[in-house]
Parts: structure tokens; sequence; C-alpha cells
């Protein structure tokens, strides 16, 4: 008699299990559905964003119905245009991909929505996809600026192979030997790769003030704005180091037979950085086309959209998605996570104010004019 009992409270809790997990994949399945027949009567979504939008391609194949209107410019710009839009009533921005400096803008603006509100497929949500366990924010609150990939911090130095053996550089430290003064050009640390790499310096535990205050006081660094000149001028052995550099160009250079190389940091004697070279993804508080940007950013977060954007062209093997479940061999050795390591998160919200960090560039550049 028990033993029957027994069985027959087995199979309810089996099928009570089995009911709420039907019920719960009914649920999300019926939302998304929802949102997708929503979203193409929309019939379109307008994604704003710095850096290349070929991966987009994909988006468009697997949604026709739902027209994707892709609008890039450089972070400055889209900052000046989407917030010139809302002042003038004008609500045209859905989903944006900006570089950090710029997504703190519009998180300190108070135009975001939060953007977990409008995951809905399981793969999306579920952190155990993800590197960690979890998904990754930039912002304080973690729910407005997510991060979709990062890449071991690779574009602090490339180097001309006839004037410098990477075989001398142990530490950061190896930069300030006096041997390089003259000899180093630099993305200028007011702007772009140069603002995110003295930030890094400025807040990593090991270097700190002390260390970007001799990097740009002692060094006799020559500063360009422009990324393929001061990569061009360390091919032509005009510098031995370039600072601050896009990894991307150094690798594109190299591939073309040019004796350049990226300076490989991961190793050194400090923690590596671990840099969010895909920027954040962030909803606008009032999209347009709501439904459509709900479907744009499941796809964005996906298996699919992830492979997508890790394939990016101008971008491909330096981005290194942070979901798991996605093959890696596409992303540059030098700049593929790696199991084990602790990195320093450049994406910390702490580090985010950039107002000490350009008082000291100012200072310190300032006097070295008057010098």
């Amino acid at each position: 008699m028990f033993s029957r009992l027994l069985c027959i409270v087995l199979v309810l809790f089996v099928v009570s299990v089995h009911s709420v997990r039907s019920l719960h994949a009914q649920g999300w399945q019926a939302e998304w559905d929802r949102a997708l027949k929503a979203a193409e009567q929309e019939g379109q979504v307008v994604y704003s964003g710095c850096g290349s939008h070929d991966y987009l391609k994909e988006f468009q194949k697997h949604f026709p119905k739902i027209k994707l209107v892709s609008v890039s410019l450089s972070c400055t710009q889209l900052v000046s245009r989407i917030m010139a839009e809302r002042r003038a009533g004008k609500y045209l921005a859905d989903v944006i991909r900006f570089g950090l400096t710029s997504a703190h803008t519009f998180y300190r603006a108070k135009v975001l929505q939060p953007i977990d509100a409008a995951f809905i497929l399981p793969e999306v949500k579920d952190p155990s996809k993800w590197w960690q366990n979890k998904h990754h924010y930039s912002d304080p609150e973690g729910k407005y600026l997510i991060i979709p990939a990062a890449s071991i911090y690779e574009r602090f130095a490339s180097y001309h192979a006839a004037l410098a053996n990477p075989s001398e550089f142990k530490s950061f430290m190896d930069v300030l030997n006096p041997k390089w003064k003259g000899k180093i050009v630099a993305t200028d640390p007011k702007t772009g790769e140069g603002r995110n790499g003295a930030r890094f310096l400025y807040h990593h535990p090991e270097l700190g003030q002390q260390y970007l205050r001799r990097l740009l006081s002692e060094m006799d660094i020559t500063y360009s704005r422009d990324y393929r000149q001061a990569t061009d001028w360390l091919a032509q052995k005009r510098f031995a180091l370039y600072l601050f550099s896009q990894s991307d160009d150094t690798l594109n250079a190299n591939s073309q037979g040019l004796p350049v190389q990226i300076l490989d940091t991961g190793n050194w004697k400090e923690a590596p950085g671990l840099d969010a070279i895909g920027g954040a993804y962030l909803l606008m508080d009032k999209p347009a086309h709501p439904n459509a940007s709900k479907v744009l950013i499941n796809w964005l977060l996906s298996r699919d959209g992830q492979i997508a954007l890790q394939r990016d062209g101008e971008n491909a093997g330096s981005m290194d998605s942070l979901r798991i479940d996605i093959a890696k061999a596409d992303v540059h050795p030098l700049m593929r996570r790696k199991d084990g390591v602790k990195y320093l998160e450049m994406w910390n919200p702490t580090w985010m104010n950039m107002k000490p960090v350009e008082e000291l560039i100012n200072q310190v550049m300032g006097e070295g004019k008057k010098n």
C-alpha cells in the first residue's frame, strides 16, 4: 500500500514539474511571438553606434520583415546628434552601441531604460552562458550598460621589430627606460584609445597616478589623433613604440608584411586588463520602435548575434564575446581570455569618472609645453 502511494506521489511530482516547465516555455515563447509580431508591424528598428556595423547584416537575414536602419558615426557625433534630437522632441534612436565614456554620458543624463527588461530568450537571460556566470555591466546599478565582449588589453603598445625586442619588456615599468625617450608615438591621451589607456594606467593598483605622470612627463612622447598615421610612422621606423594603439591597425599592417607587432602585455608582471573593446549596448528610454528594439537586443545578445559580433569585419579577431558557449578560434590568441587569470575589468563603474584623469593629463602636458 505504501509503495503504491509513493509511486503515485512521484508520478504526480514528475507531472507537476513537467507542467511548470511547459508553462515556463510557453510563457517566453508566447512573449517572444507577441514581440516579434508587433516588431514586424512597426517595420523597422534604428541602431546607432560607433564602430563597425557589418555584423548587423546577419540580423537582417534573420528578420527580413524588420528593416534595420543603421546610423554610423563617431561616438562624439552620435552623442551630440541624439541629444539634439531629444531636445527637439524627436525620439528617433532605439538601440545604441557606445564606447564606455559616451555610454556613461547617456547613463548620467538618465535617458535610458534598463536593458535587462527587454530580455526574452532563455539563452539571453541564462547567466551560465556568460563569462563568470553573469551578465556584465558598466553602470553602478548593473542594468543599463551591458558589455557584450571583452578582450585582453593589448592596445597599450605596438613596436617596430627592428627597433625594439619584445623580450626587453616584462613590466610596464620597462617602457620608462630612458633608452625609449623620444622614440615613442602615442594616441593623444585626451581622446579615443589614448583616453582609454590613460584611464587604465591611472586606476591600475600597481601603476596608478605616479606611473601615468612619469610616462607623460619623462618620455618625450609625440602625440597623434590619427591611428593610421601613427601606425605608418611606426612602420616607417620614425618611432620604436606606439602607445595606446589600435591593435587592429597593427595586425593589419603586420599581415601586409610590415615589421610591426603588438607588444604582448598579457604576461607582464602587473595584472593584465580586460578591455570592453565592443563598448556597451544601451536601450533608450523612449524608443521609437519598442518591440523591434526588444527583438534586436535579444538577437544582439543571442548566440548567433555574438558569433556575428566576434567575426565582425574590421574588428575580426579582436573581440572576445563574453558568451562562453561559442567557439573562440576566430579570436586572436593575444586577445583571447585565458582560464585562471585574474584580470582588471576596465568597465569598472568607479573608473568611469574621467575628471581626475583629465586633470592629471592637462597638468602634465601643460607643464611640458611650458618647459
